[in-house]
């Protein structure tokens, strides 16, 4: 049995060989890297939904320098505080699996993006999760039967959250808060627009914010580089400010989020 259900007729898919196969017979075949493709052609809006290979490759390139791991280790902190000893988690928008290979107390977890090619990322450095191309506005898992969600700078489809977290789950959400990255934004943008994405939902219980905020430097145009192609200045800043930007080989930045807890 895998953790995903069949995206067409929603009935549990099982393992046969090197597919999943559900009992109408609809077969979906593993990747080389151990993921299955469940995203049917109706919930694709390009020919390569998602962050396409470039943006997955600086932001692999970049997160594995660790300069977000102060957030993914708050993260942690708040499942380990929250979740009983061997849970069941997904991470929504798992990207190229950096947040959920630095989670430490999961029994089994799961990881779903509708890009391809993060997925491919994701599931290579957690081949111990089970990782699938998904939308996370159609989430192909069986209703309540998860422990935690993670949701980390992804959309918020907090109504597919609802339906498969299991009475008392947790949804855990990180997203930019207002100096998040502002060095950088003055220096492409000359009007800076204000960011503060402290979120509320009806659907879930809040039960607290906890704002994670550092500073830190980067060394090498290349990740300078990287950092801007993972990020949408990289196609919505100004061309001649970015070449400028380019030319640095130092930059020192302020990371600022939020993470915020609801419970189900």
């Amino acid at each position: 049995m895998t953790a995903f259900v069949c995206p067409i007729c929603r009935k549990e898919l099982k393992k046969s060989d090197k597919s999943a196969v559900c009992e109408n017979g609809h077969v979906f075949d593993y990747s080389k890297e151990k993921y299955l493709n469940l995203l049917t052609a109706n919930e694709k809006n390009s020919l390569d939904p998602g962050d396409n290979k470039e943006m997955v490759a600086a932001r692999k390139s970049f997160l594995e320098k660790n300069y977000y791991l102060p957030l993914a280790k708050e993260i942690d902190s708040v499942l380990s505080r929250e979740c009983k000893g061997g849970y069941t988690l997904l991470d929504a928008g798992v990207g190229t699996g950096f947040y959920l290979s630095n989670i430490s107390g999961a029994a089994k977890r799961i990881g779903i993006d509708i890009s391809k090619h993060a997925v491919k990322y994701a599931a290579k450095r957690n081949p111990d999760a089970e990782c699938a191309v998904a939308s996370v506005f159609n989430l192909p898992i069986k209703e309540e039967s998860i422990d935690a969600i993670t949701c980390v700078f992804s959309p918020y489809a907090f109504e597919e959250y609802a339906r498969v977290l299991k009475k008392g789950g947790i949804l855990v959400v990180a997203s930019p808060s207002e100096n998040h990255l502002i060095e950088l934004r003055k220096a492409l943008y000359d009007n800076v627009r204000e960011v503060n994405n402290k979120l509320e939902t009806e659907l879930f219980a809040k039960l607290y914010d906890k704002q994670v905020t550092y500073s830190f430097e980067i060394v090498g145009a290349d990740d300078i580089a990287s950092l801007i192609k993972m990020t949408p200045y990289a196609y919505r800043a100004p061309i001649e400010k970015i070449e400028e930007l380019s030319k640095r080989n130092k930059i020192k930045l302020t990371a600022d989020f939020w993470v915020s807890v609801f419970r189900k």
